[in-house]
């Protein structure tokens, strides 16, 4: 593909996908389903801390006296480890709840913490906390998210409602003003909690369920049809093409993808635990870890080659990206090279991380790679992360590692064609006009 045909593929891009992207990365729930994974992360990671300890990759006729001691360990001590697992991780809709519903509320300009416990109430009443307890405890966890959003949405959109329209209880100003949003909280307040009962009671005698099993069943087809590799295919061209004409491509992704990541993710850890493989491949460990190698497009080699270029240009970017480039951070690379908007790197910026996944995807089908079953920190360098991931497994991290090893490959001549132009504008600059 010439470059006159990318410039066009571009401005097309530009014209028809860019107002699309931007609309939707612009989108107030969105951006409040963003943050309520941000808010919840710390919780599911140290969650996942615990998974190693509480079901060790080990059993106790280990060859490895070393992994039959921590197999014993884990034996031991389980019952006391398992519930600091529980609190983190068994009631991650309710943080997310929360998170989604303060997010909001701060783009509405409204109460956060009042907003964000009226949401929490809401989600409680939909799962039934005290008319069908067993399930609630189960709706509490992963299963439970999109009802969590749900609620977070339509809590805040009543309140944002009674705002507007003024239905609420207003106070002289010389109340203080925590008593003024406080009773100005009451009349919306009792129109999401009287609304949302005759919901379940029209859930209830209708169909006899609660909104997050009919809510389970629907999306049942959209969690199945995530964990595919046509959906890991999908999420890597967006990310990439909207990072190519400079969206954050991968903030719109992850948004989007957070949910069935989350869902799939404990339903892993469930699996481990019941002494089961794990089922599901795609969640946010194979995103980071094998795809987005030192940032998106997978550019970590790209940092590496700079730093020993000939070109002045390239190796000042190469020192000043290698640090962010290690943790997953690849603006330098983006905007310094540039790759973003560049006809030069499309077709590796586009291909590399799909030759990656599609490698990926299939060494775990045939179980040669691990799945995972934690969550870490995305800006973990990758090897690392890979193996910790899932359980330890060395398999993962030499899957990290010949990833890289195959976008240098793809790279490197692309890197020398861009490279050797620089070097022709540097002469350029520096031979004196006679």
């Amino acid at each position: 593909m010439n470059e006159t045909w990318l410039k066009l593929f571009a401005n097309i891009i530009e014209e028809y996908i860019s107002p699309i992207a931007r609309l939707l990365s612009q989108s107030k729930h969105i951006t409040a389903m963003r943050d309520s994974f941000q808010l919840s992360m710390p919780f599911i990671i140290v969650g996942s801390l615990f998974v190693p300890l509480l079901y060790p990759p080990a059993t106790a006729h280990s060859a490895s006296t070393w992994m039959q001691g921590w197999f014993h360990f884990s034996e031991h001590y389980r019952p006391y480890l398992l519930p600091p697992y529980q609190i983190t991780s068994g009631v991650i809709s309710l943080t997310i709840t929360f998170g989604a519903s303060v997010s909001l509320a701060k783009q509405y300009q409204m109460p956060q913490r009042l907003c964000g416990l009226t949401s929490c109430m809401a989600f409680l009443l939909l799962i039934g906390l005290f008319s069908h307890p067993a399930e609630a405890y189960h709706y509490l966890g992963s299963t439970g998210i999109f009802t969590a959003l749900f609620a977070s949405f339509y809590a805040v959109e009543v309140i944002r409602l009674f705002n507007h329209m003024h239905w609420v209880i207003q106070l002289p100003q010389e109340v203080p003003l925590i008593t003024q949003k406080g009773f100005a909280l009451i009349t919306p307040l009792l129109a999401i909690l009287l609304s949302l009962t005759c919901f379940n009671v029209f859930l209830d005698e209708h169909w006899g369920v609660l909104l997050p099993h009919l809510i389970e069943m629907i999306f049942q087809p959209l969690v199945i049809a995530s964990d595919s590799l046509p959906a890991v295919i999908i999420s890597l061209l967006v990310c990439s093409l909207l990072w190519f004409i400079g969206i954050h491509g991968s903030l719109l992704v992850t948004g989007i993808m957070n949910p069935f990541w989350m869902t799939n993710l404990f339903t892993n850890q469930a699996a481990l635990a019941a002494g089961q493989a794990p089922p599901h491949i795609f969640l946010q460990g194979f995103w980071d870890y094998y795809l987005l190698i030192g940032g998106v497009g997978s550019t970590l080699p790209l940092i590496f080659m700079a730093m020993c270029s000939s070109s002045r240009q390239l190796r000042s970017i190469g020192k000043l990206g290698v640090i962010p480039s290690l943790f997953n951070i690849n603006e330098p690379i983006l905007f310094g090279f540039p790759i973003i908007m560049n006809p030069l790197f499309f077709i590796p910026f586009m291909a590399v991380p799909v030759i990656n996944a599609c490698i990926a995807w299939y060494l775990t089908k045939i179980a040669w790679l691990d799945r995972f079953i934690a969550m870490l920190p995305w800006s973990m360098p990758s090897p690392i992360g890979a193996a910790w991931a899932a359980n330890g497994s060395i398999n993962n991290a030499c899957m990290s590692l010949l990833a890289i090893t195959l976008s240098w490959v793809i790279y490197r001549p692309f890197f020398k064609v861009h490279e050797k132009m620089l070097l022709e504008q540097e002469r350029q600059r520096t031979t004196p006009i006679i």
